[in-house]
């Protein structure tokens, strides 16, 4: 029995090893990157010649994060894949092992050239402490004339400021040195922090009756990457139409760089699964508590079972194109692709991607919208007026909510939130303030009336609003105000003169829109009537 179990085992090492043999690496290159909001699908091509017979390629190299259920490999040639395995490989060298290398060899030279110089530094220093002992016992010699010692002085002067300058120098090039090896060594330490990352690989069996040239396609899914929207709109002038820039920061941190790779950007996110929760029934029950008396009715519905997950990969993470469409006003030449469920932008010229974790910024698609233009003021919160940019058609440019950058006449105004996940046809822009309409708001002197009757105190109060077009254009405006609401039965408020506004008596708003000639000057107003009781404090402005 013994002796079966032990040449099982050693057949087994021998099959193994003859396996292993058998393996031929195969080196691959990203050539596809189709970004998701999360995650990202890559495609590596690959080609080689494939002996007759059974034999097994290994792509190597690969990210340490790729989804095993999403791998795919498809390919050209007489040949027939047999299985497709995925596995770890943890003996990978570091990424950065001859940077690494090269710094240690640049650190090692730097500090080579600062003990030379603190040498030479040293050299210095014991000829001064030489002349200061020699001058000492030339000194104490007697039978030196006058002329003598001055010239022993004049000598020993000379060469301690050569000394001197000669030691500074030396100073200068030791601490040169020293800031450099500096800076290698915090380079070399970030470098050796990052942990060299596994990396994963694609165990390929295929068979094939002769031997043929093969071509190789592997699609795989990878989490650590993803790309955010953002925008730049950009406003010339009153009455023309808005530029949309449309861009996307995309990142990657997968473990593999994308260089020069044909990249696509699509609007969904496998992460978040596709399967559609389901019902349960919602059963009503009544609790019985042990110490209490009193018996209460509550509901409470049970957990959703989603059904059977179902695993993405490769190409079925979308639907086949139904049609592409390039809009004749783009100012980046890339193609929108529509899906059944997603909305793909094709970057048409090839993209690097590092693998750096770093947002990277590349231009999608350019729009021109068409804006209605009209200025805002509210004098009770802000003297100045804002202009606004109204939008519509939306709905049609397929765009996703994101931050956006504001400019207007070629001036930076500010940053703004794209809010499109939200169903509405009209989109307003805010365009910053308009320093050329000016709008005051003055309290009325002679309304400010304050009369006791039956111990309710009655106050009216009236406001004088006056708007100034300082433009040389008309504008249209808006100008909001308010009056007060009462919150309880013993306080009245009547809205006594609203001045040809717009009322929100529910609110208590008041709107007035109007045109505004160039130069020209409107004057607005309203008076409302309090009555509260006269102990209680009320604060009526």
């Amino acid at each position: 029995m013994r002796l079966f179990i032990l040449f099982a085992t050693l057949s087994l090492a021998l099959h193994t090893a003859h396996a292993a043999e058998g393996e031929r690496s195969i080196s691959s290159k990203i050539v596809d990157a189709k970004v998701f909001l999360s995650g990202a699908q890559v495609s590596r091509t690959a080609s080689t010649t494939v002996p007759a017979g059974s034999s097994v390629l290994v792509f190597t190299g690969l990210a340490q994060g790729v989804d095993p259920q999403s791998i795919q490999v498809t390919g050209k040639g007489g040949y027939t894949i047999m299985s497709v395995n995925h596995r770890m490989n943890y003996l990978t060298e570091s990424p950065k092992k001859k940077e690494i290398e090269e710094l240690k060899a640049q650190i090692k030279k730097l500090e080579h050239n600062y003990n030379i110089e603190n040498g030479v530094q040293q050299v210095w220093v014991n000829e001064e402490q030489l002349l200061l002992k020699n001058s000492a016992v030339g000194g104490q010699q007697n039978g030196l004339t006058a002329t003598q010692l001055q010239a022993v002085n004049d000598y020993v002067r000379e060469r301690m400021k050569a000394m001197k300058v000669g030691w500074l120098e030396q100073e200068e090039k030791k601490q040169a040195i020293h800031a450099e090896a500096e800076k290698l060594r915090q380079q070399l330490s970030s470098l050796q922090a990052q942990a060299p990352r596994p990396t994963s690989e694609v165990v390929v069996e295929i068979a094939s009756t002769v031997e043929v040239s093969a071509s190789f396609t592997l699609t795989y899914f990878v989490g650590n990457a993803g790309w955010t929207p953002a925008y730049d709109l950009r406003a010339k002038s009153v009455g023309q139409p808005i530029e949309l820039l449309m861009k996307a920061q995309v990142t990657n941190n997968t473990g593999e760089d994308w260089s020069k790779v044909n990249l696509s950007l699509s609007s969904g996110n496998p992460t978040l699964g596709g399967v559609m929760p389901g019902l349960n029934p919602w059963t009503l029950f009544i609790p019985r508590p042990q110490y209490l008396q009193e018996v209460t009715i509550s509901s409470r519905p049970r957990k959703a079972e989603a059904a059977p997950s179902v695993a993405y990969g490769g190409a079925d993470m979308e639907k086949d194109m139904k049609y592409e469409e390039r809009s004749a006003n783009t100012t980046v030449a890339n193609t929108v692709a529509y899906r059944t469920t997603t909305v793909e932008f094709v970057i048409e010229t090839p993209f690097t991607v590092p693998s750096d974790g770093v947002p990277h910024m590349v231009g999608v698609k350019s729009h021109e919208i068409q804006a209605t233009f009209k200025h805002y003021a509210t004098p009770k919160l802000d003297k100045d007026a804002f202009l606004y940019a109204r939008t519509t058609g939306w709905e049609d440019l397929n765009l996703l909510p994101g931050q956006a950058n504001v400019f207007f006449e070629g001036t930076f105004v500010g940053e703004s939130y794209l809010q499109l996940d939200i169903p509405r046809d009209t989109l307003d822009i805010s365009l910053g303030r308009d320093k050329g309409v000016v709008v005051e708001r003055v309290k009325r002197k002679t309304t400010d009336q304050k009369a006791v009757v039956g111990g309710k105190r009655t106050v009216t109060i009236g406001w004088d609003l006056t708007v100034r077009n300082t433009k040389g254009t008309a504008i249209d405006l808006e100008v909001r105000d308010q009056y007060p609401l009462s919150p309880q039965s013993e306080i009245e408020v009547k809205l006594e003169d609203k001045g040809g506004a717009a009322v929100d008596e529910q609110k208590g708003l008041l709107t007035w829109n109007f045109r505004l000639e160039p130069k020209a000057t409107k004057k607005l107003g309203f008076v409302y009537v309090v009555k509260h009781p006269k102990e209680m404090p009320v604060v009526l402005e």
